[in-house]
C-alpha cells in the first residue's frame, strides 16, 4: 500500500478513560502537536471482537452517498470542504472541524453541494459479522 502525503495524521483512540493523549515531555520534539479537531463521544459496547476501521473519503463537488447506515457506531469529522448530511428529511450543514456520530441503524445520506472537494475522517466499531455499510432504499 502506497500512503499519499498529505501533511495530516488522523488518530484514532478507543480508550476505557480521558488522559492525555500526547506530551512533549522527555521527547526531542520542539513543540506539541496541533488539533484541528478534537472530540470524545462515549459508546457503550458489548464484549465480543470488533473491527476499527478507519478511512478518509474524498467527494467531488455534486457527489454524495444515499441512504444507508452501519452495523456499529461511526464517528464522522469534515476536514475540508462543507457537507450537507440528510436525516429524515432535515438537512444540516456540516462545516470543517465539525462531526457527528452514527448509531447502529442510523439512516442518513450525504451530498457534497459545495464547489470543492470535501474531505471526510470516519472511524467505525463494527462487532465481528456485522455489516459495515447496508444500503436502504
Amino acid at each position: 500500500m502506497k500512503a499519499e502525503k498529505s501533511g495530516a495524521l488522523l488518530c484514532v483512540l478507543v480508550v476505557v478513560s480521558l488522559s492525555p493523549l500526547a506530551s512533549t515531555v522527555g521527547t526531542q520534539c520542539r513543540s506539541g502537536p496541533v488539533i484541528f479537531a478534537l472530540k470524545s463521544f462515549p459508546i457503550s459496547a458489548a464484549a465480543g471482537g470488533y473491527e476499527l476501521v478507519n478511512h478518509v473519503l474524498d467527494l467531488p463537488p455534486g457527489a454524495g452517498v444515499a441512504n444507508h447506515s452501519h452495523g456499529g457506531p461511526v464517528v464522522v469529522t469534515v476536514i475540508s470542504g462543507e457537507l450537507t448530511l440528510i436525516e429524515g428529511g432535515t438537512e444540516t450543514l456540516v462545516k470543517p472541524g465539525e462531526s457527528w456520530t452514527e448509531k447502529v441503524g442510523y439512516v442518513h445520506a450525504v451530498a457534497n453541494r459545495g464547489t470543492t472537494t470535501v474531505r471526510l475522517a470516519l472511524s467505525y466499531l463494527i462487532p465481528a459479522g456485522a455489516a459495515r455499510t447496508t444500503w436502504v432504499k
